[in-house]
This record gives C-alpha cells, sequence and structure tokens, in this order.
C-alpha cells in the first residue's frame, strides 16, 4: 500500500494513501488504499514525477472469499 511514514521524538505517525474504489470495494466504501504492484514500489520513493501516474491508476479488483460483515472494536 502507498503511504508514508516519519519517526517524531513523541512516536511514530504514518499515512495511508486511499483511492476510489473499484468494483469489487464499493459495495464496503467509497475509498480503497492505493495498492502498489512490487515493481512500483520503488519507483514510487525514487522516480520523480511518477507518483501522478500511480495515484491516477485504477486499482486491482480484490478477491472475495466471504460476505461482508460489519465489525466492531468495542463489542457493541
Amino acid at each position: 500500500m502507498a503511504g508514508c511514514y516519519r519517526k517524531y521524538e513523541d512516536g511514530n505517525r504514518f499515512v495511508v494513501l486511499t483511492t476510489q474504489a473499484n468494483a469489487s470495494m464499493e459495495p464496503v466504501h467509497d475509498r480503497m488504499p492505493l495498492i502498489l504492484d512490487p515493481g512500483e514500489a520503488v519507483d514510487w520513493l525514487l522516480e520523480d514525477g511518477i507518483f501522478r501516474e500511480i495515484l491516477r491508476k485504477s486499482p486491482p479488483l480484490l478477491e472475495r472469499r466471504t460476505d461482508y460483515e460489519q465489525l466492531s472494536l468495542f463489542g457493541c
């Protein structure tokens, strides 16, 4: 997944970049993480200007293995 990470004195912080959801994710949410192909990771970090192309790409479809079920962190 594409994102940014930085260490600070008071702790580490990160952000995951998102993009418009594809057809496999739309039933769950209108956004999804920007998924990089293995070969794009180095370009993402080192190639000037390629990030615009990567940000505009259509994300790959995800394989659905189970029906969607809303989860709760608080047992509600």
